[in-house]
């Protein structure tokens, strides 16, 4: 526990000391953005290799509001929240990022952006009938590292002997769910939807939600940045360019 505060507060104080500013990102021309690309439709790689989606749009528009070029730089989630941020590796990440109270207090969130919910993924047709809130007693459930999907995994699930197998890579989780060797993986609820309309009939959601939950973009603690993106956020919602951006990327049920 000493350990975990000794931490926490050299966190704060590199997010302090490193914030980065709208002033600075101006004076430099570029925002940096960190994302894991592996987050279909919210970040991942199109054709030759360029990221796209509904979060890079988002962060292309607040670029363009703050007058410089947007740069994307993929980072793996584990190392992207909150270490990216904090050591003023980027200037703000999105990929998918849930607001959280704990989170909150390394890091500085726009409002929230999106309404998602953590959800199981299981195999097309669910041949292991798989359920929640069922009981998931000797089930494997897979979990990315560092998701809010492995916190609610590990204070749900685990409680009522359920095994949680974590990834670095949620792709290595859905080829394990193609494969037969997990009952289900935990992920987000829009992927879900991206997954059937990519791969039709391999994958499915199974059972209720486990946990509802709000994006942010994420900036160095106490950066204006924050209050810049929540008036991009303002301004594309008033114009309705973000209903044209969730009619672009998110699947509509």
């Amino acid at each position: 526990m000493k350990r975990s505060l000794l931490v926490l507060s050299a966190l704060l104080l590199a997010s302090v000391s490193l914030a980065a500013t709208v002033a600075e990102v101006k004076k430099k021309g570029v925002l940096v953005l960190g994302t894991d690309p592996t987050f279909a439709p919210f970040e991942f790689a199109g054709p030759g290799g360029q990221v796209q989606g509904f979060d890079i749009d988002i962060a292309r528009a607040l670029a363009q509001d703050l007058g410089v070029r947007l740069e994307v730089r993929p980072v793996g989630f584990g190392a992207l929240m909150p270490q990216a941020v904090t050591s003023g590796r980027v200037d703000m990440a999105m990929s998918g990022i849930t607001i959280t109270p704990e989170r909150a207090k390394v890091v500085s969130f726009s409002g929230p952006y999106y309404r998602s919910a953590q959800v199981f993924i299981v195999r097309g047709g669910n041949p292991g009938k798989f359920a929640w809130p069922a009981d998931v007693k000797g089930k494997v459930i897979g979990v990315q590292a560092n998701t809010t999907g492995q916190y609610a995994a590990n204070d749900t699930l685990k409680p009522k002997g359920a095994t949680i197998k974590v990834y670095d890579d949620f792709a290595a989780g859905l080829a394990d769910v193609r494969a037969g060797r997990i009952a289900a993986l935990i992920g987000d609820a829009p992927t879900v939807a991206d997954l059937q309309k990519r791969l039709p009939g391999q994958f499915q959601q199974a059972g209720k939600e486990l946990v509802a939950e709000d994006y942010g973009m994420a900036f160095q603690k106490g950066s204006d940045l924050a209050a810049a993106a929540n008036r991009t956020l303002a301004r594309l919602k008033a114009s309705g360019e973000y209903q044209k951006l969730l009619n672009k990327w998110i699947v509509q049920k």
